[in-house]
Order: structure tokens, then C-alpha cells, then sequence
């Protein structure tokens, strides 16, 4: 049985993506310089969010007239990518600013502020969150691509944002999402957790792993839990998924079932691994974490998938 991941944090994107316009750069010229197409913002990987919103519930994003833009953006910042159209067929596009540009001086003074983005996930609207996360994704990789990885010269934004070209190669470069198995192993009425090498103090969570060229996602599962834990993995099933823009993972939910208890751990990236009972787990879960030996550990928050991985098997009875 799978689950949906529309209330994972960084899911349910909002737009239409509107891929077949990228390559018309008419089309696009035109939005840019549409009175209702939007801007929204990124600072050193921050969202920047609305100061009007701080007393009205969830933040939102800052949106100002990408029309508009030269009269307040600095000529540093990057050129905008597009993110999509809502309903009505009204653009968003994103841009990131230069780290020392100061949002409390200029045209942009009291309109906003950044905001970590994993701390966003708490306090912004799911598909605001969404957008943040994917401008924060690909505007990362353009100022990690700036040169063409075939013949070391400059490249240059193409498509609406969503490729690089080489003008002396002719390669094309795309954006990449690195896939990640995340697996919460299971056997009976125990799951296992592990605290990976300098993993944040007080936490504990599911096992996880990059998967390789030539695997699938259960192959990939299957060999992590083998080389981390010393357990072998009988099946699997994808639970659910999360774009994780740090930089650009897709975090694959998986609950795998394991054939014993006995763990042999690689200490090179497991400082610990445990055995938790549902009834643990659930208390992993809440605010006051599952207490052994004298020692509080609590799952991750729930802007992690690993969080809803382990609830997810515990509401399952």
C-alpha cells in the first residue's frame, strides 16, 4: 500500500511547470515584462518571505513585479528562472540575489526577510514551501554550473532557466536530482533507527542512502541496510517521496522487512543503530522522545520524510 506525499514538506509544487514554452523565447520575453507575472526571491539559499504576513498566520513569500525588477534588484542578481503558471496562466519566476545585498536598505527596505529554509517549513503554506524549495534547487545548481563540464568554458542560462549551453561545445547541461533510498527497517513489531556520524544531538532515523548507476530503488534499499546495518532485506515498498533541495535529493520512502535482529554495523558511517518498538516509536514521535538507559532520542521533525516514514508504520497497527 502506498501513501501520498502531499503532506511531506517540499511537495504538492502549485504551477504548471509549462515546459513546452521554455524553448519559445518570444513567449518567455513576454512574461518576463508581463505586469502580472511574479518574482519571488532567494538569498544564500533563504527564501525570502513577506513582512506583511509575520501577524497573519502562515509566512508567505515575498512577490514583487518581475516587470518591474531592474528598479529594485541588484545587477548582480541572477536572471530569472521560471517556475510556472498558476491557473489563470500567470508566471512566477525566481531569482537569487547576491549574498551582502542588505534587504533592510534600498527600494526592498520593510518588505521582506530570509528565512532558513527548514525552519520555513514550519511557518509557510505547503505550496508556497513547494516553490521555495524547487527555486531554491535550481538556482543552486546555475551557480554551481557555470562552466561547461565537457570543455571548461562559460555557459549560459537557457530555456527559461531550466538548461545551460556551452556556445563553444554545443553541450547541453540539465538540472540533476540525486535519488536517495530513506528506509525504515522493519521486522515483526521493531523498526530500526540509526544515528549516521555527527548526526544532530538528541535524534535518532531511519537509514538512508544514495542509489547507485545500474540500481533500482530496492536494489539501492537492500544494499545500504546490508552495508550500514549488517541486515538483509526479504522485500520492500515505497511509502512515499520528498524533493529535498539540499542541494537536490529525491528522498524514496521505503518500509523494507529484514530477515533477523543481528546488526553488524559500519562504524565508518553509523555511530548507532537501535531496535524500537512500536510503542517506541511512537513516542519517538512526540515532543517528549522515547527515554532508555537515561538517554532522550526523538525522530526527526516532520519537514523530514524519515518522520513521516515512521508514523506512517506506526498508524498501520
Amino acid at each position: 500500500m502506498s501513501h501520498s506525499s502531499n503532506f511531506i514538506p517540499f511537495t504538492a509544487f502549485p504551477l504548471d511547470r509549462a515546459s513546452a514554452l521554455r524553448r519559445d523565447g518570444e513567449q518567455m520575453e513576454a512574461l518576463l515584462h508581463h505586469p502580472d507575472s511574479d518574482l519571488i526571491l532567494i538569498q544564500d539559499g533563504k527564501p525570502v518571505l513577506s513582512q506583511d504576513s509575520r501577524s497573519h498566520g502562515a509566512r508567505k513569500l515575498l512577490r514583487l513585479a518581475c516587470a518591474t525588477r531592474a528598479a529594485f534588484l541588484p545587477k548582480s542578481s541572477s536572471e530569472p528562472v521560471l517556475m510556472g503558471l498558476d491557473e489563470q496562466g500567470r508566471a512566477t519566476f525566481a531569482t537569487s540575489l547576491p549574498a551582502r545585498f542588505d534587504l533592510d536598505e534600498g527600494p526592498l527596505q520593510g518588505l521582506g526577510e530570509t528565512e532558513d529554509l527548514r525552519m520555513a517549513a514550519g511557518i509557510m503554506h505547503m505550496p508556497d514551501l513547494a516553490l521555495a524549495g524547487t527555486a531554491k534547487a535550481i538556482l543552486d545548481w546555475h551557480s554551481r554550473h557555470s562552466y561547461c563540464a565537457n570543455c571548461g568554458e562559460a555557459t549560459h542560462m537557457a530555456e527559461a532557466g531550466w538548461k545551460r549551453a556551452c556556445p563553444s561545445c554545443k553541450t547541453e547541461h540539465f538540472p540533476r536530482t540525486d535519488p536517495v533510498a530513506i528506509m525504515l527497517a522493519v521486522k515483526g513489531d521493531q523498526c530500526l533507527l540509526g544515528r549516521g556520524i555527527g548526526f544532530r544531538a538528541g535524534y535518532i532515523s531511519a537509514l538512508a542512502g544514495f542509489i547507485e548507476p545500474g540500481e533500482t530503488i530496492e536494489e539501492g534499499c537492500a544494499r545500504e541496510l546490508f552495508e550500514e546495518a549488517g541486515v538483509k532485506m526479504t522485500r520492500a515498498r515505497i511509502v512515499a517521496n520528498q524533493p529535498w533541495p539540499f542541494p537536490s535529493q529525491l528522498m524514496v520512502g521505503l518500509i523494507a522487512e529484514v530477515e533477523s535482529f543481528d546488526l553488524t554495523i559500519d562504524t565508518h558511517e553509523i555511530s548507532q543503530a537501535i531496535w524500537y518498538s512500536k510503542d517506541e516509536a511512537r513516542q519517538l514521535l512526540s515532543e517528549g522522545g522515547c527515554t532508555r538507559d537515561g538517554v532522550t532520542l526523538r525522530a526527526p521533525p516532520p519537514v523530514a520524510i524519515a518522520h513521516h516514514l515512521i508514523r506512517i508504520w506506526v498508524e498501520e497497527g
